[in-house]
């Protein structure tokens, strides 16, 4: 509630900025999502693998991380080891630790969005 005052877009913005300041793990999240795209032109059967192991990750992370505290400490064994496909993308050699990462990613992106709709929320 704001009671009259007007806050300017340069604070929701920083407030932004802040949000997505807090987490440095979010910086490496993002570069695994980019190592995922080209995969989809070298080997589409691979990326669409791939991509199933990554919403896998998701799945699990929402079920088990309800803030970016909880998301940063989660354990990518404890992770992986409830993904059914994690054993087959680990057979066929496709890094296991990138399919977590973009999972975090994904994860990570959900939660910032929450965070930002609550502070907008709060700030009407």
């Amino acid at each position: 509630m704001s009671l009259g005052v007007e806050i300017p877009d340069e604070m929701v913005q920083l407030r932004a900025r802040r949000v997505d300041a807090e987490l440095p793990d979010a910086t490496r999240w993002r570069a695994a999502e980019g190592r995922l795209y080209p995969l989809v032109t070298v080997d589409p059967s691979l990326y669409e693998a791939a991509v199933t192991l990554v919403c896998e990750v998701a799945d699990v992370l929402r079920g088990r991380c309800g803030s970016v505290a909880e998301l940063a400490a989660a354990d990518p064994a404890m992770v992986l080891a409830r993904c059914p496909s994690a054993s087959v993308m680990s057979a066929l050699g496709f890094d296991q630790r990138t399919a977590f990462d973009a999972g975090c990613a994904y994860r990570w992106r959900e939660l910032t969005t929450q965070l930002r709709q609550a502070d907008e929320d709060g700030s009407r």
